[in-house]
C-alpha cells in the first residue's frame, strides 16, 4: 500500500533516511520540506524525493508519516505548526532530534487531537551535514533511540512497528529509553566531548598564535581526540542550548575531575595521577568487550600504514576486491616519516576476520582487531 512520507529537513540525516526509504519502498511517495532550494533541487534531480516544498503547509495534510529532521529549535516550532493543521487521523509524527526532553514536552500539543508522536534519534552522522553527503547506509549497525514517554498503549506499539518497518532499510539497532535517560546519555558521550574537543583546539590556537610552528605540531593524538571539533558550529550551538541544564551539570562534574588532577600535580601525588589514568584505561579497554557482549555496534581493525601516496587506497582496494563491506574508516595518526594507524570498522565479526586475513595476505601490518 502506497504511503505519503513527508520529511521536514533535507540535510544529511533527513536525506539519508529518504534514500533508505526509497530503496526499500519505491512505491511510497516522498515529499521533502526544506528552506534551502538547492537541497530540494538536488533531492529531486537524484530521485530522492518526488516533490519538494519550502514549508509544511500544503503538504503535511496529505502525509501518512511526518518525519521532522531539522535542528531541535526548528522541530519545536514546526510541531506547533502541525498542531494547527488538519492532519490525517492516523498520521504518525516522529523526529530525529539530537535532544529529547523539550521535544517530548512539546508533544503534548498532539494529545487532544489523538495524534501519536514518536520521539527518535539515530546515533549516526558526519561532519558533513548537507544532503549531498547523504547515503542510505549511513545508519548501518548504529543505535536508533526511540523515546518511551509517549509509547504507553497498544496503539502506540502498533505505530512503532509501522515506523520500524518503514525504516527497516536503515539496519539500525533499536533502543528504547526515556527522554530523561536519552539526554543524560548523549550529554555524556557526545555533547560534552564536543565541548572539550573544541576547547582544546581553541586553547591550542591561542597557545600557538605567536609560534612559527603554529598548529603544525598538532598531530597524532591531538588530531584524533579533537577531530569532532570540525563539526557544524550552528548545529552544535542548537544542540547545546537544547540540553543546557544537563550540560551545565556535566561541565561542573568534569571541572571537579580536572581540579583533582590539578591538586595532585600541586602536591606531586604520583599515586593519585596514576590512579586517574589507570581507572580511565580499565574503563576504556572494557568498552569494546561490553559492546560485543550485549549489543555490538561495530567491529574495528587497526592497520599500520606507511606515510606514502596510495597507502590508504591500497587498503580499500584489497577490501573492495574481496567484496568485504567497510562501514567506516578513520586515520588515527599520520605524520612524516612514521607509520600511521588506520582504523577500519565492520558491521560483523565475519567481515572483520575476512578483512584481517586478506590484508595480511597482501603484506599489510595488522595491529589488532576488536
Amino acid at each position: 500500500m502506497m504511503k505519503t512520507i513527508v520529511i521536514d529537513g533535507l540535510g544529511l540525516i533527513g536525506g539519508s533516511i529518504a534514500l533508505a526509504i526509497r530503496q526499500q519502498w519505491p512505491e511510497h511517495k516522498i515529499i521533502g520540506v526544506d528552506i534551502n532550494h538547492r537541497s530540494l533541487t538536488h533531492a529531486k534531480e537524484k530521485g530522492i524525493i518526488d516533490d519538494g516544498f519550502t514549508q509544511l503547509q500544503g503538504c503535511a495534510e496529505k502525509a501518512d508519516i511526518i518525519l521532522l529532521a531539522a535542528p531541535v529549535s526548528i522541530i519545536l516550532k514546526h510541531m506547533e505548526q502541525l498542531a494547527q493543521m488538519q492532519l490525517k487521523p492516523e498520521v504518525i509524527i516522529t523526529d530525529v532530534g539530537s535532544t529529547k526532553k523539550k521535544i517530548m514536552a512539546k508533544a503534548s500539543v498532539f494529545v487532544d487531537q489523538g495524534i501519536l508522536f514518536i520521539g527518535g534519534h539515530p546515533m549516526a552522522g558526519s561532519h558533513k551535514t548537507n544532503i549531498t553527503a547523504a547515503r542510505a547506509d549511513l545508519f548501518q549497525s548504529a543505535y536508533y533511540f526511540l523515546i518511551s514517554d509517549t509509547l504507553t498503549d497498544q496503539h502506540a506499539q502498533k505505530a512503532v512497528g509501522e515506523l520500524q518497518a518503514l525504516l527497516s532499510e536503515l539496519n539500525v539497532k533499536w533502543q528504547l529509553v526515556s527522554a530523561q535517560q536519552h539526554d543524560q546519555i548523549v550529554a555524556q558521550i557526545s555533547h560534552l566531548p564536543h565541548i572539550i574537543a573544541s576547547g582544546l583546539v581553541n586553547m591550542a590556537q591561542k597557545e600557538f598564535s605567536s609560534s612559527t610552528l603554529s598548529l603544525k605540531l598538532a598531530a597524532g593524538g591531538f588530531r584524533s581526540i579533537t577531530r569532532i571539533a570540525s563539526s557544524d558550529p550552528d548545529m552544535w550551538t542548537d544542540i547545546l542550548l537544547s540540553n543546557r541544564q544537563t550540560l551545565i551539570d556535566k561541565i561542573d562534574t568534569f571541572s571537579k575531575l580536572l581540579k583533582h588532577v590539578k591538586e595532585a600535580l600541586h602536591s606531586s601525588d604520583r599515586h593519585a595521577i596514576q590512579n586517574y589514568f589507570q581507572r580511565a584505561k580499565i574503563t576504556r579497554d572494557s568498552i569494546n568487550a561490553q559492546a560485543s557482549s550485549y549489543a555490538p555496534n561495530f567491529y574495528d581493525l587497526f592497520v599500520n600504514i606507511p606515510d606514502r601516496v596510495g597507502s590508504v587506497a591500497e587498503v580499500t582496494r584489497v577490501l573492495a576486491e574481496a567484496k568485504i563491506n567497510l562501514i567506516n574508516i578513520h586515520i588515527l595518526e599520520i605524520r612524516e616519516e612514521i607509520n600511521g594507524i588506520l582504523q577500519l570498522s565492520f558491521s560483523n565479526q565475519n567481515d572483520l576476520a575476512d578483512a584481517t586475513c586478506e590484508l595480511k595476505q597482501h603484506g599489510l601490518s595488522v595491529v589488532r582487531g576488536e
